[in-house]
């Protein structure tokens, strides 16, 4: 296995449309890192420019200490896995997984050899006879990731390959794939929109927008500490409360909220975020609250999201389901200030 790295790399097209800019990151030999960003923000060109299936405008590409920027994608060693599992549809599993190799002139003992390792790894031992329409999703999934792993690169690359299957499929398939990687202590390179498949499956995740990195950092670090205002929007689920304020000091006020920092801000002017975790219904007479008028209530299980407003600001809260909320309820809610943000108005850097 080997690292990955890009130095100072651009992709413009010949249109003049530039899809990636100036990205410096470098992927550890034996991570697990996750490009994610919404759809058109450059991170799959990002992954294509490392396979040798886009063209570097500027910069250094490098596989291990190799730069790579001319290298044509046959010679990198890397194997791709595709949204589209690509799989043959009149060939077995077996024949799927070791096609590659054939063409490559393997000795068939080397290839069975091949094969029927990465099958067991995979949990398709029992199905190497079958052929794709009688797999699952999943298992389809799978095969197409057996094919990578027999060919031993040096660099997984993976273009939103769960997209296509169901919610549970996918559930199972993360697992699936960590557990490989991890088994296999190989560079996966994993490009996905999916927030909750960026933050289960990463060691790392790099964020991007419009072509540019926002952050790098571990998932839980991205998720306490985001960079700026669009990391702290993308990453979790329901979305960050963003809430325009006036700041004084530690002071921080807004049409019906008022708390005290934990630390003083220099500016005037901020946005508020306050994940919906971070409100409660648990009262104390040291923490700050807010009244809210509440517009909808969805139940997710154990938890309910409950949307409304407070002083015209949009909230969204994150409570328990038993509490029983209807349209019209006023309810009043703590806020746990060491888990608030602050960020910049205009450029939408973070401050804490």
């Amino acid at each position: 296995m080997a690292s990955a790295s890009f130095q100072h790399v651009t992709k413009r097209f010949p249109d003049g449309e530039v899809a990636v800019k100036d990205i410096s990151l470098l992927v550890v030999d034996g991570e697990f890192m996750v490009i994610v960003g919404p759809s058109g923000c450059g991170k799959s060109t990002v992954l294509r420019m490392l396979a040798g299936l886009e063209d570097v405008t500027e910069g250094v590409v490098r596989i291990g200490d190799r730069v790579v920027n001319d290298v044509p994608p046959r010679n990198r060693d890397v194997s791709m896995v595709f949204q589209d599992y690509a799989l043959y549809p009149h060939m077995s599993v077996f024949d799927n997984m070791s096609f590659g190799l054939r063409m490559r002139g393997f000795a068939a003992p080397e290839i069975e050899s091949r094969v029927l390792r990465a099958a067991n790894a995979l949990g398709l031992g029992s199905l190497l006879n079958r052929k794709p329409r009688e797999l699952s999703g999943g298992q389809q999934q799978r095969v197409a990731l057996g094919r990578a792993i027999v060919k031993d690169p040096l660099v997984f690359l993976f273009d939103e390959p769960l997209s296509s299957i169901d919610a549970k499929l996918r559930a199972e398939t993360r697992v699936d794939l960590k557990r490989v990687q991890r088994g296999l202590g190989a560079t996966f390179l994993y490009v996905t929109h999916d927030q909750v498949e960026a933050m289960t499956m990463g060691d790392r995740l790099a964020v991007m927008k419009d072509g540019e990195l926002q952050q790098v950092a571990p998932p839980l670090e991205i998720y306490d500490h985001p960079a700026n205002l669009f990391v702290a929007g993308f990453v979790g689920t329901p979305a960050m409360n963003f809430i325009p304020v006036t700041v004084n000091g530690r002071k921080v006020k807004a049409a019906a909220i008022e708390i005290e920092l934990q630390r003083p801000a220099a500016v005037d002017r901020a946005v508020l975020g306050i994940r919906p975790e971070a409100l409660s219904v648990r009262m104390s007479p040291s923490i700050p609250t807010i009244d809210m008028k509440v517009d909808m209530a969805e139940t997710l299980g154990r938890d309910q999201l409950i949307y409304g407003t407070v002083g015209g600001d949009g909230i969204v809260a994150r409570i328990d389901s038993h509490l029983k909320v209807t349209r019209g309820d006023r309810m009043r809610l703590s806020i746990d200030v060491g888990l608030v943000h602050l960020f910049d108005v205009d450029t939408g850097q973070a401050f804490m």
